[in-house]
């Protein structure tokens, strides 16, 4: 059965990965034909849509009374960005950071974790954090759409003249294909989130593991897997502000969005040991990111093991 259950999970888990997939690339050519800026399309859709499997997967958890499972999914992610996903990046190739990104989200990633600790004081996420985590990051969510305003309006401009020129060739594009991928994407998403929280529930009581381990392990590292897909692939090709501003968007997403979503269907428990071995270790990797990006402005190869290494010895902690 234990065999049954790990395939489960794993078919869950390509379903999570190929439904983010084609929801971002659906979303994206929306955007793009609606002429929507791409800088806000990478800062907001595909931001969400990285992180999609982790909202998806803790909502479902909550749902099903899984709680342990949906709090070590977005503090097990949190680290894992940090730890397991910066660090392969800059072993791949040493990752150049710009300035103004350590300078507004990296903070901004730091104070939102901090909020998390002072709400997990009381031992629970309440109705009331919750509406605060999600009511926060709804205004960093306006804040990047009045941001990329203007260069939003140049896209709708440049979308109205390639549209035209398509026309005058006799081609036409086919938006509705598009949505398409949006609907299946949206739907291998909930399918693949069923799918992997009922098998690592299954896994848990197999092995007696409590269910907020098999959160921060396992299912948080499959659920980061676009990010380290999207991650590697910047790192390969040079593109460090997108390598690390997919980290840290994914985490301010995880943290404001998935983990308030989660506690506002259901109130969050956090003991004393999940938040010692679990929220306490991500605040030590987000705030040593900034120093090691400062450096230079990158994170370099030996910085990057330094971070494999902690990360390493975080799942040995918690385990």
């Amino acid at each position: 059965m234990v065999l049954i259950d790990a395939l489960l999970f794993l078919v869950g888990l390509t379903a999570l990965t190929l439904g983010a997939d084609w929801l971002v690339t659906g979303a994206s050519r929306v955007a793009e034909h609606r002429g929507v800026s791409p800088l806000l399309v990478g800062l907001t859709i595909v931001a969400f849509g990285t992180s999609a499997p982790e909202l998806v997967v803790s909502v479902s958890a909550v749902l099903r009374g899984q709680h342990g499972i949906a709090v070590g999914n977005v503090m097990g992610s949190t680290v894992a960005n940090v730890g397991l996903i910066v660090g392969l990046g800059a072993m791949v190739r040493p990752i150049f950071v710009h300035r103004k990104l350590l300078q507004r989200e990296a903070p901004l990633m730091v104070l939102v974790l901090a909020a998390v600790m002072v709400f997990a004081s009381n031992g629970v996420i309440g109705t009331l954090d919750a509406l605060i985590l999600v009511g926060g990051f709804t205004l960093y969510m306006l804040y990047l759409v009045r941001w990329g305003k203007s260069e939003t309006e140049t896209g709708q401009f440049q979308a109205a003249r390639i549209e035209a020129h398509l026309k005058d060739n006799g081609l036409v594009r086919r938006p509705f294909v598009n949505w398409l991928r949006v609907a299946f994407g949206t739907a291998l998403l909930l399918a693949g989130a069923s799918w992997m929280i009922e098998s690592a529930g299954k896994i848990a009581i197999a092995y007696q593991i409590p269910e907020e381990v098999v959160g921060a392990t396992m299912v948080a590292v499959g659920t980061s897997l676009p990010e380290l897909a999207s991650t590697i692939a910047a790192a390969a090709r040079g593109l460090g502000d997108i390598a690390i501003g997919n980290v840290i968007g994914s985490n301010i997403f995880n943290l404001g969005l998935v983990l308030g979503t989660a506690a506002l269907f259901s109130p969050l428990d956090l003991t004393p040991d999940t938040v010692a071995r679990q929220v306490v270790p991500a605040m030590i990797f987000c705030l040593a990111l900034i120093p090691l990006a400062y450096t230079g402005h990158k994170v370099t190869r030996w910085e990057g093991a330094l971070l494999l290494l902690g990360y390493s010895f975080f799942l040995y902690q918690v385990l």
